[in-house]
């Protein structure tokens, strides 16, 4: 029940702030450019939103590591993970 909370939280407030840059932007710019501007607005939203999510959290599940493997000297996979770090 409480993961299903918070996957309601977040679609929550995707789409609150979603809607209302929308409306903002389709106020704010003229009509001849305003599918330009929705498309310039997606390709950053979508940029921001897919480009540090993935390496922050890479980066999260990597310090929960507690045993790496070793391969000629260079760190290979991760053997065993630390259940509440990674929680």
């Amino acid at each position: 029940p409480l993961l299903l909370f918070f996957i309601f939280l977040v679609i929550l407030f995707t789409f609150l702030s979603s809607i209302p840059a929308l409306a903002a932007t389709l106020r704010c710019v003229s009509d001849r450019q305003r599918s330009f501007a929705l498309g310039i607005q997606w390709i950053v939203v979508r940029t921001l939103g897919g480009i540090p999510g993935p390496i922050a959290f890479g980066s999260m599940i990597d310090k929960s590591c507690l045993l790496w493997q070793n391969q000629c000297g260079e760190q290979g996979s991760c053997y065993v993970y630390q259940n509440s770090a990674m929680s």
